[in-house]
């Protein structure tokens, strides 16, 4: 392994630092950081993925450059959380997410997908996933957190997130439970502002910061920041990711976490709005950060390179802070055999990436999550022939979203599975196209209507409830969040699947078909209908 002592200061800040760059092949942007600043860690997008064998060449590319440059493997990260947050959608195994998982009700579940993420992650060359989502999440209008939460239980969430972070880690890739202390009871995502939490301590260690404190206990590698303010923890107006307070007193020091902290991206509006992004990467490795996340813009890369540095030439940054964390980063890449086996796995690729047995896994832990909250009129399986499908199309909702998969209709699904017409609306439907869909519904034997976050898209509601006054035969299948169905109380038949993708749809039209009965559980409470 490097000895620190003859690390120069450059090559230090390059191990302190994560970026993203826009291509699909290592390419010049990322070229310059890695040979000019002595970059020593990668995040990748679904920009930067194709398909498997280009992703594995891209990573040994990166390893490549990266070595001959630093003579230090890099840790190359990702958000494959599954579900709504999947940046690998081709070619390997499409994976349930956090909400589904925990539907379930088994947490062996929860060890399977990490292990299967685990497995194929590192076959594919990355060692580190920003997964799972600890957050517990309490507050339905959460406009970020929803269905990639284990749910509103603050013990589900702790005991489903360590079998997920057990099964990932044994297979050698760092699980990273974020996003502490906690985003659930926002609503406001921090992609796009500065969230608060209120909360008093008492409340705070019992719920929000629960998970964390087990993942601890259970060997988490690596913890991700808020981007949040916690007044009951920091005085001063400082989210998490830039307070001693929160990163060194209480994460190191209290609650003794030995592993990675790392910044979320430090592009997010929460961070760059008020505090500016080169700026506040000086603040958060003050602070007690290891690694600072700069997802894509190359200039804010290098200004906050340039910013760390200026810290420590300047004394407001000890270069104990700075050994302290480069140290820690070393001894994870040691622990993870990066020295010995950075590369992508060719046997692995061929064979595990995408492989039958993960793909049925998959299909099962599914099948299992979709949960039939009610059915009044016995409408499941479907009989009739005569129906009106209609769906939103899956949009990006929120900037974790980043770029969904392939655009799937659920409403054309349906139509292609039981026959009649389908319907695409926007996410937000306006009353024309509410109005033209009404003329469309009186004769039909039976509507199925998917629904997109309609708690927080009201278009939604009122189209459903446009609806139930002229034709009560109506199934309502919520694609992603499952509180909708507080929006519109009367309709006869909910059902939920925790998320709009192939692997869930598929799922539901098989319970809808009667294939199967569904033998879901809701991780949330509804209020009583």
């Amino acid at each position: 392994m490097v000895d620190i002592r003859n690390m120069t200061l450059d090559e230090k800040i390059g191990q302190m630092l994560m970026v993203g760059f826009h291509s699909d092949e290592y390419d010049d942007h990322i070229d310059e950081l890695v040979s000019k600043y002595k970059i020593g860690n990668i995040i990748l997008f679904s920009r930067n993925v194709k398909e498997k064998y280009q992703l594995a060449k891209l990573n040994r590319d990166i390893q490549d450059n990266v070595m001959k440059n630093t003579k230090i493997p890099a840790f190359i990260a990702i958000d494959q959380e599954g579900g709504m947050v999947t940046r690998i959608y081709k070619d390997a195994t499409y994976l349930p997410g956090n909400m589904a998982i925990a539907a379930t009700n088994d947490i062996e579940n929860a060890y399977l997908i990490g292990s299967i993420a685990g497995e194929e992650l590192r076959a594919l060359g990355i060692n580190i996933n920003f997964a799972p989502v600890l957050d517990v999440n309490n507050n339905p209008y959460n406009p970020v957190i929803g269905v990639r939460s284990y749910g509103e239980n603050s013990d589900v969430v702790a005991r489903f997130g360590i079998n997920y972070i057990k099964g990932l880690q044994e297979k050698g890739v760092i699980a990273t439970a974020k996003h502490f202390p906690g985003h659930g009871d926002t609503s406001v995502d921090s992609h796009i502002d500065l969230p608060v939490v209120q909360h008093d301590k008492n409340r705070l260690y019992n719920v929000e910061l629960y998970p964390f404190i087990n993942a601890i206990k259970n060997g988490v590698g690596a913890i991700m920041t808020a981007h949040i303010l916690f007044p009951a923890f920091e005085d001063e107006k400082l989210p998490a990711t830039l307070s001693y307070n929160i990163l060194t007193n209480l994460l190191r020091l209290e609650l003794k976490f030995h592993g990675l902290i790392m910044t979320d991206c430090m592009e997010m509006n929460a961070i760059a709005k008020y505090f500016g992004t080169e700026k506040a990467a000086a603040i958060a490795v003050k602070a007690g950060a290891d690694i600072v996340l700069i997802s894509h813009t190359k200039e804010l890369q290098i200004g906050a390179f340039s910013e760390i540095k200026r810290a420590i030439e300047s004394g407001d940054i000890s270069l104990d802070r700075i050994d302290e964390s480069v140290t820690r980063i070393l001894n994870m890449k040691e622990k993870y055999h990066l020295f010995q086996k950075s590369h992508p796995d060719q046997d692995k690729l061929e064979n595990t990436v995408g492989c039958i047995e993960h793909v049925e896994i998959a299909k099962d832990v599914s099948r299992k999550s979709i949960t039939l909250v009610k059915d009044e009129l016995k409408q499941i399986p479907i009989r009739e022939t005569n129906i009106l499908s209609i769906s939103p199309e899956p949009v990006v909702l929120s900037g974790i979203d980043d770029r969904l998969t392939e655009r799937i209709s659920f409403a054309k699904a349906c139509s292609k599975r039981f026959g009649g017409a389908d319907i695409t609306i926007p996410v937000n439907p306006d009353d024309d196209v509410i109005n033209n869909i009404m003329d469309l519904t009186t004769d039909k034997k039976l509507i199925i209507i998917g629904t997109y976050n309609a708690n927080l898209n009201i278009g939604q509601c009122k189209l459903i409830k446009s609806i139930m006054k002229i034709n009560k035969n109506i199934i309502v299948v919520a694609l992603r969040n499952p509180y909708d169905v507080m929006m519109f109380r009367d309709v006869p038949t909910y059902i939920c699947t925790f998320e709009y993708t192939p692997l869930s749809i598929e799922s539901v039209l098989d319970a809808l078909e009667g294939k199967y009965i569904p033998s879901g559980n809701l991780p949330v409470t509804l209020e009583r209908m």
